[in-house]
């Protein structure tokens, strides 16, 4: 089984890309509420919460713990949701319960 990095826009949004673990095992908790603002610009309201389970020290070299990543850790925040002929843009504004703020960019939902 390959390792994975945990953290960032299609996991926990709050934090860096990869900055909360890496791991071989994970479990991702997301809650979103999403709500009309005018014809194609919706609002949402969000709360992630990831952990590695501490698999970070089955990958070889336990990077997790050798560039100090915690293995575990949630984001809440808010953003837009712009309908296109591609899907929804989103564009999200994260804190994360490090203290860290990311904003994030994607296209369509997260799920």
């Amino acid at each position: 089984m390959k390792p994975f990095s945990w953290g960032g826009n299609n996991s926990v949004r709050g934090w860096g890309e990869g900055k909360i673990g890496t791991g071989r095992s994970f479990a991702l908790f997301s809650a979103e509420y999403r709500f009309p603002i005018i014809n194609i610009v919706g609002g949402v309201l969000f709360f992630d919460y990831g952990t590695d389970l501490g698999s970070g020290a089955a990958v070889p070299g336990n990077p997790a713990a050798v560039r100090g990543k915690p293995g575990s850790g949630g984001g809440y925040g808010v953003g837009v949701r712009i309908q296109s002929p591609l899907g929804a843009i989103r564009v999200d504004y994260g804190i994360g319960t490090n203290g860290a703020t990311e904003f994030s960019f994607g296209i369509g939902e997260k799920f």
